[in-house]
């Protein structure tokens, strides 16, 4: 049988592979962004021995409640939080940006990280723009692989981002859904439906040739 009839994929070319026994760090702007964005990932890295840490940047409203759902969610994909906020309720809008950039800046100096996955360029909200950008100068301290995710609403609706990575969570696509869950401040008290973060990861995964997968858009990657 030729090679490229087969399925099998050479597990050197992972990416748990890649980052086994190293630091992963994932930004996000609000609890559950990190869930709904990469929450399979994340999990599927943690499965295969890296650590990774879960970096919330601000929780807006209810401090308390969004502080348990958080740790909820990262317990449940198995991954450390870090909330870069966590005096109280604050918006990000109401910080300066340079102060941002330094806390970020701190992040990646204490953890080295192997790789960083954020928020992306063409997110709608400005909040997931501005921890985009000030994830950015952060590569000054270091040469790790750069990532950034779908961006990650509660409505369906239509957005410009294509991947050029394609992750396989077929087997985490559960964690995944039940960290989202996790949130029931955000979703099951509005009323609002999650199963559609299932159906597009499932649409993710047709397009590479897996069952559910999420797409990653790739800043950097150091290729040896």
């Amino acid at each position: 049988k030729r090679a490229c009839d087969t399925e099998v994929r050479p597990t050197s070319q992972s990416l748990a592979n890649r980052y086994a026994g190293k630091t992963v760090v994932a930004i996000g702007a609000h609890p559950d962004d990190l869930e709904i964005g990469v929450g399979g990932t994340l999990a599927k890295l943690q499965r295969s021995g890296s650590h990774v840490v879960m970096v919330v940047a601000s929780l807006p409203r209810a401090f308390d409640v969004g502080l348990h759902e958080a740790k909820r969610g990262a317990q449940i994909l198995g991954c450390e939080l870090k909330v870069l906020l966590d005096q109280g309720p604050m918006r990000l809008e109401d910080i300066k940006t340079c102060e941002l950039v330094s806390l970020l800046d701190g992040v990646v100096r204490d953890y080295e990280p192997a790789a960083v996955l954020t928020h992306s360029s063409v997110d709608f909200h400005n909040d997931h723009l501005m921890i985009y950008n000030a994830s950015l100068p952060t590569q000054r301290h270091g040469h790790f692989d750069f990532f950034s995710y779908h961006p990650t609403n509660c409505r369906p609706v239509p957005i410009a981002f294509h991947p050029r990575a394609y992750v396989d969570i077929s087997d985490t696509i559960d964690a995944k859904m039940h960290a989202i869950t996790a949130h029931a401040s955000q979703f099951g008290g509005r009323g609002l439906d999650t199963e559609m973060y299932r159906e597009f990861a499932h649409v993710q995964g047709r397009i590479a040739g897996v069952t559910y997968a999420e797409g990653l858009d790739v800043l950097r990657l150091l290729l040896a």
